[in-house]
């Protein structure tokens, strides 16, 4: 049998090296490489942009397309970007997704995701956003609205899914904001659209308020039109059992000594005189208060906290879970967690085999102002029991960092990939980061924290700067390969302003970051991860060969090798 040389022994040993080191991070399931950030929204030149963070879509027919919604906090429009090769680079798409008697998108609230994106069958491409006027009042009133694209961005035809422009006096209604987009691309003929939205009541005021209603919408052509929209809490509250454990759960503290205070009893007859009805409960008018999701076999999911009007002290909030296996037909409302101080606004998603995922920021100690951790649930038979809450941020407690709004999506083969905004790397509090971290087997085990954005965002500028809370939270958009991350960053500011203005006056650019986070290689060869790898094989195979070299030219100078034969003894002759 013929051996191998030194050379070419070692040359394969070093192959096999980086084959199996490679392989055994593939076989894990971690991840290879982060990307350099790159400016998602470097096409626009406007001197006063102020770009929330995205949203994603990322086509399931090819993992390399990806559209971003983003809505512009200056000029309160909504617009998309695509990407040709997994986010590694942006153009900003000139068509409008927006119509033209509802020009405007930006929503109000802090923490709520300004333009909710999703894939559906054939390449169909759906944005839900609110959309309103000058006429309409400060986002209060307008529209819920839908745009559809059948070429990947570069034409919309759009349509008004609900529509409160008109509605005066106690009919009046604010519809913002538009919380979720769901779409179910695998039943029926068309794509089913779903969208989650609040509906209250501005001109009906305590003793005889409204509570918000948590709406979901309907499309089943593919987003072309919708039914009227369906109040989740209806009838919900009939039952006394219901508003019992509401009220057994608030909480009550003793007042300190002090001057003595009196209060004004509610009106006879008003809805306040008797807190204790069911026109006095319904939904939240909190951030991220409904959020939906769909699974693999076309079951659609609605997660939305409840909430009242006219009872002091009101009682905490309860977590429903709105189900329908009929494409939104019919709905079927369940608790699936009790009133509560402790359910915050959760952010919810579900997998194609039906595990809900949920991520929620909480203060575990609220005597500490803007200390926060975030959370993960889980449920695998359809909300009915949940898995106990764990901590997903693993810095150190005694710290009292805060971290927040967490997002969170779950690639095809179930890995669940969760970001937020942390201040770890910042003792001031006015800086902040997008960390993330994820999991394997359904949210049992958590990866490592990873901090995700290269540099930390000053938040003296831009919408923090100006103290007006309209942040959302850091994108995810999960494929079996990778993750894609997307936020909104100051960096590009001192370009602009004077220092001197911002540092008094708040204000700056937002422009839109994003990376990739690989678990195994994709993209072109101009990938990070890509030049890793060839840079790893193009150098074994120059050692080999130099190994090679040397072996052969020793070989050349010390002459055949001396062999042994059976009954034979082998001998040298030396000098």
């Amino acid at each position: 049998m013929r051996k191998w040389s030194f050379g070419a022994r070692v040359a394969t040993v070093l192959g096999a090296g980086v084959l199996l080191a490679q392989g055994s991070a593939l076989a894990q399931g971690g991840p290879l490489a982060l990307t350099k950030p790159v400016q998602a929204t470097k096409d626009s030149l406007d001197p006063g942009r102020l770009f929330t963070p995205p949203t994603f879509a990322i086509d399931p027919s090819n993992s390399m397309r990806v559209v971003a919604g983003v809505a512009d906090l200056r000029s309160r429009r909504c617009s998309a970007l695509r990407s040709l090769d997994g986010g590694q680079s942006w153009k900003i798409l000139e068509a409008s997704p927006a119509l033209a008697s509802y020009p405007f998108c930006t929503q109000g609230q802090g923490g709520v995701i300004q333009a909710p994106m999703a894939f559906g069958r054939n390449g169909n491409l759906y944005m839900a956003m609110g959309g309103w006027d000058d006429q309409d009042g400060t986002r209060n009133a307008g529209a819920i609205t839908l745009a559809r694209s059948k070429n990947f961005g570069d034409t919309w035809e759009t349509v008004l899914v609900y529509n409160a422009r008109g509605k005066t006096g106690d009919g009046a209604e604010n519809v913002r904001p538009v919380h979720a987009l769901a779409v179910d691309s695998t039943s029926g003929s068309d794509d089913t659209v779903y969208v989650t939205f609040n509906i209250s009541k501005p001109n009906l005021v305590a003793p005889n308020a409204a509570p918000a209603l948590p709406m979901v919408a309907v499309s089943h052509d593919g987003g072309r039109t919708f039914g009227e929209p369906t109040n989740l809490a209806d009838k919900l509250f009939d039952s006394q059992a219901v508003r019992d454990q509401a009220f057994g759960a608030v909480t009550t503290t003793t007042a300190a000594p002090g001057p003595t205070t009196t209060t004004t009893a509610p009106a006879a007859g008003s809805k306040a005189a008797t807190p204790n009805q069911a026109a006095n409960f319904a939904g939240s008018a909190g951030r991220a208060s409904i959020t939906a999701g769909v699974d693999g076999k076309g079951t659609a999911y609605v997660l939305w906290l409840t909430g009242t009007a006219n009872v002091t002290p009101a009682p905490p909030s309860a977590r429903m879970l709105s189900t329908s296996k009929d494409g939104g037909k019919t709905w079927t409302t369940t608790q699936t967690m009790p009133f509560s101080y402790d359910n915050a606004s959760p952010r919810m998603a579900v997998s194609a085999d039906g595990v809900i995922h949920i991520v929620y920021g909480k203060n575990p100690k609220p005597d500490i102002a803007g200390y926060g951790d975030i959370y993960h649930q889980a449920s695998s038979d359809g909300g009915k029991t949940w898995s106990e809450p764990k901590v997903l941020t693993d810095d150190n407690p005694a710290t009292l960092r805060g971290q927040y709004f967490p997002n969170l999506s779950v690639a095809p083969n179930g890995r669940v990939d969760v970001v937020w905004w942390d201040t770890r790397d910042d003792p001031g509090l006015r800086m902040n980061d997008v960390y993330y971290a994820y999991s394997t087997d359904d949210g049992k085990t958590w990866s490592a924290n990873k901090r995700i954005s290269d540099q930390s965002v000053d938040r003296r500028l831009g919408v923090w700067g100006a103290n007006y809370d309209i942040s959302s939270p850091p994108a995810v958009g999960s494929t079996n390969a990778f993750a894609l991350f997307g936020w909104d960053d100051t960096r590009n500011t001192a370009s602009f302003y004077d220092p001197k203005v911002t540092s008094e006056f708040g204000g700056g650019l937002q422009d839109v970051y994003t990376s990739v986070e690989q678990f195994s290689v994709v993209g072109p060869a101009n990938n990070d991860t890509a030049r890793i790898v060839l840079a790893a094989v193009v150098g074994l195979l120059f050692v080999g060969l130099v190994l090679l070299g040397v072996a052969l030219a020793a070989k050349r100078r010390n002459g055949p090798p001396v062999t042994k034969t059976v009954g034979e003894q082998a001998t040298t002759k030396v000098g």
